[in-house]
């Protein structure tokens, strides 16, 4: 960052002193931030109590505690979170039931080092490694990763009850791309071949669309479907095309983010379909206290969970419901399966990890 002071225009002696003043005033009013590619000052308005404007002001900034995605002065702080725009909105989330602060987020399980330790430190310590030590923890990752992979298999499985998806017999003004219908379709086939989902009854071409209500006349089977929690839902699609094609009737959508052209409109114009979104970080979820999910069996589904959200997922899913003492889940556990899609491997950080048990 440079700062050059403005200069005044030199006087030729042919009465231009006055207009040399106004255009040094003109010039004093402006952030004194000097850009060297256009040779020239800032043309900002200088902020009330500085020489520079809020993007050249070099005082200290710090990310904002209610919202870390944006940064503000640190002498402005107090001021700020008193108007943050997202203030009213976090009280609101801290208000509900099922908001607890860190519930899922591993913290506090063991007294490790290493799950402070961050990107930058295990960056240093890879940088200080001889060219035979570096090699040799390859070497050594290579042998750990195909030794958990070896009974592990790729599997692609296309149930016919998505067919009027993959055939694109749904509605056109939905904004998805054919990519993401054979992943879903793959993602529900793998949970109706475990048995986690069950056979649709009978398999309709009719997209569920709001033209189709809900009869008094549902038989048992339909009466047992069990509600779908989807985590990091984004915009919904996975939940849209498991609510068209297997007939859920409860639908629960984690989501810390705000999207446009979501599926709940699609979805909230069936009738037969009762939709909850919940915007909330997975991390913070007290899944057993949402009230309208107390005592429903559910499935946990998730597509695409970023980094530690899989862990976080888990965690908010399994840990309430697992007996240490005796080594197993619960028999009266409402979960009835867990389908997960993870990314984002290079976010993961060990703290989050969840310990062995949640797998038993």
């Amino acid at each position: 960052m440079s700062c050059l002071p403005s200069s005044a225009a030199p006087d030729n002696g042919r009465g231009g002193g006055g207009r040399g003043a106004v255009g040094e005033a003109k010039m004093e009013r402006r952030c004194q931030f000097w850009l060297p590619n256009k040779r020239r000052l800032c043309a900002n308005a200088p902020l009330p109590s500085s020489r520079f404007c809020g993007n050249h002001n070099p005082s200290p900034r710090v990310p904002c505690p209610i919202d870390p995605s944006h940064s503000v002065l640190h002498e402005n702080l107090e001021s700020h979170i008193k108007r943050c725009p997202l203030r009213k909105q976090t009280q609101a989330l801290e208000s509900q039931p099922y908001y607890s602060k860190g519930i899922n987020s591993c913290g506090g399980d063991g007294d490790l080092e290493e799950e402070n330790v961050g990107s930058a430190a295990k960056r240093r310590a890879i940088f200080k490694l001889s060219v035979t030590e570096f090699h040799d923890l390859v070497k050594k990752i290579k042998s750990i990763h195909s030794a958990v992979v070896e009974g592990l298999k790729d599997s692609y499985v296309v149930p016919n009850a998505c067919d009027k998806w993959l055939k694109q017999q749904v509605d056109r003004r939905l904004p998805y791309q054919e990519k993401h219908v054979l992943q879903q379709a793959s993602i529900l086939g793998n949970m109706e071949q475990l048995g986690i989902l069950r056979k649709p009854a009978k398999e309709s071409n009719d997209v569920v669309c709001g033209e189709c209500e809900l009869s008094d006349g549902l038989d048992r089977e339909e009466r047992e479907v069990p509600a779908v929690v989807e985590f990091g839902a984004g915009r919904g699609y996975l939940t849209h095309m498991l609510a068209d094609c297997y007939g859920i009737r409860k639908v629960f959508l984690v989501e810390r983010k705000s999207y446009k052209l979501k599926a709940d409109r699609t979805l909230r114009q069936s009738q037969s379909i009762i939709l909850e979104r919940l915007r909330i970080d997975i991390e913070d979820l007290n899944l057993h206290a949402v009230e309208s999910l107390r005592g429903i069996p559910y499935l946990a589904i998730g597509k695409h969970l970023c980094g530690p959200a899989t862990d976080l997922t888990m965690r908010c899913c399994l840990t309430v419901q697992y007996n240490q003492n005796k080594g197993g889940f619960s028999s009266n556990s409402y979960l009835q399966g867990l389908a997960l899609a993870t990314c984002c491997h290079h976010l993961c950080r060990w703290k989050h990890y969840s310990r062995g048990y949640v797998m038993y």
